[in-house]
């Protein structure tokens, strides 16, 4: 199959008029323009896109898939209420709901452009879900409020794949994360820290996000104190930013730091020098109360940066090019090349995939998307002006087609009926309790 457009923009590459990708599935086996490579594969069908832009499918990369079904009852509210309204909801969650939560956040993912996430994982469903609709990534399986010695049974009741080559089966990576500094203990961080070290699979935390976490790592002060007595065994307040607090627990080097809203300047510098990035979610930030990213700053001090839409219950949507265009609301500075990098290769690279995908050059999967932005002589620009969840055309991954003139090839209303079977039996359990 050739994925023809107006412009292919491949990321690693200069833009290319009247383009094609050549897919021999599940990878790229050409890039070029359209009728060098009609004559070089004349036997191959083409998807033609008249007023379209190829590219790589977009990088989401902190997502957490299973909050989708229940956003609604979650609500809106200050970040402290809002983690113990999402904590009260998931208790109430089977297996089988969290399926259908991340089925429909899959959906709505592939539908927007992205095909591939870091998403945070409470078991093997999200992995498979996101899988059954074409999505690929790094599947974050997450602990909190356990002993250190304890985790290899909640690992094991999590279905962890139990060796680093499992980890790393086909287009998933199975990572780990201790959820953050007040909710899991200093042992338990480096507990599991070092097992990701060992299987050699990508290890997240979210650090530096609210001031209610700053409180309480400088004076064991604020409103995290009773949760981090229960939650976080052995917690002691270390007098000092999350991320320095990691990197004293020797768990800072490779880590991927989601949020980083309130990092100090010396906590930017640590996060240059030793993580493999950090994920912004901008939109969420602001929903949530607990401000803006200091994108420059970030930038400035040479950080790796992604750029993520986290749950559909602290944001408006899981659309991220609408997150792009707020991460350049906060920095006006950042070039329209610079942050569609951001979207596809350099948050393939923070979440440590980007030799498989992220930019459309032969080899890699054959993740390939194609937005609808009008005639335009600079594809970058349009792609970032006109990209939408609702201009995306066509959605390719490893090869599949997964969106076809807008709409998915899958049934989607069975999806979207068992996301709404969800959301009434959280609701109905919150009114109950």
């Amino acid at each position: 199959m050739l994925i023809a457009g107006d412009w292919v923009v491949p990321v690693l590459g200069e833009p290319i008029r009247d383009g094609a990708v050549v897919v021999r599935a599940p990878v790229i086996a050409d890039v070029g323009p359209l009728e060098a490579m009609r004559e070089r594969y004349p036997s191959l069908p083409v998807r033609e896109h008249p007023g379209c832009v190829i590219a790589p499918g977009l990088v989401n990369a902190h997502t957490h898939l299973a909050l989708t079904s229940v956003a609604r009852v979650v609500g809106r509210a200050p970040f402290p209420e809002w983690l113990g309204r999402v904590a009260a909801v998931m208790r109430v969650m089977d297996a089988d709901d969290i399926a259908a939560s991340c089925t429909h956040g899959a959906l709505l993912s592939i539908r927007a452009g992205v095909t591939t996430v870091g998403d945070v994982a409470y078991g093997p469903e999200a992995p498979a879900a996101a899988a059954d609709l074409g999505l690929d990534g790094v599947f974050f399986f997450e602990v909190l409020g356990i002993e250190a010695e304890e985790l290899p049974q909640r690992l094991a009741e999590m279905e962890y794949p139990q060796d680093g080559e499992s980890c790393r089966a086909g287009r998933t990576v199975c990572g780990l994360t201790a959820h953050a500094p007040y909710s899991s203990g200093p042992g338990l961080i480096q507990a599991a820290y070092g097992l990701a070290q060992q299987r050699g699979v990508p290890f997240a935390m979210h650090l530096a996000e609210s001031d209610a976490e700053i409180r309480l790592l400088d004076s064991g002060s604020g409103p995290f104190v009773s949760l981090a007595a229960r939650l976080a065994h052995g917690f002691a307040p270390p007098a000092c930013g999350p991320v320095e607090y990691v990197h004293r627990l020797g768990a800072l080097r490779g880590v991927i730091a989601v949020h980083c809203t309130k990092a100090t300047e010396r906590e930017m510098s640590l996060l240059a020098r030793e993580a493999a990035g950090a994920v912004l979610c901008p939109r969420s930030n602001r929903i949530l109360g607990n401000g803006a990213p200091p994108v420059r700053e970030l930038r400035a001090r040479g950080v790796r940066l992604a750029l993520g839409t986290d749950s559909l219950a602290s944001n408006d949507d899981l659309d991220l090019f609408e997150e792009a265009r707020a991460l350049r609301r906060l920095d006006a500075t950042i070039e329209p090349q610079r942050l569609l990098s951001i979207l596809t290769i350099e948050g393939a690279s923070v979440l440590g995939v980007e030799d498989r995908v992220g930019a459309l050059t032969p080899g890699r999967y054959a993740d390939v998307i194609a937005v609808q932005t009008g005639p335009t002589d600079d594809p970058v620009g349009a792609l970032l002006e006109h990209g939408r969840a609702a201009t995306v055309r066509t959605v390719v991954s490893a090869g599949v087609l997964r969106v076809a003139d807008g709409k998915p090839t899958v049934l989607s209303r069975p999806i979207e009926h068992a996301s709404a079977r969800v959301a009434e039996k959280a609701a109905r359990a919150l009114e109950s309790a």
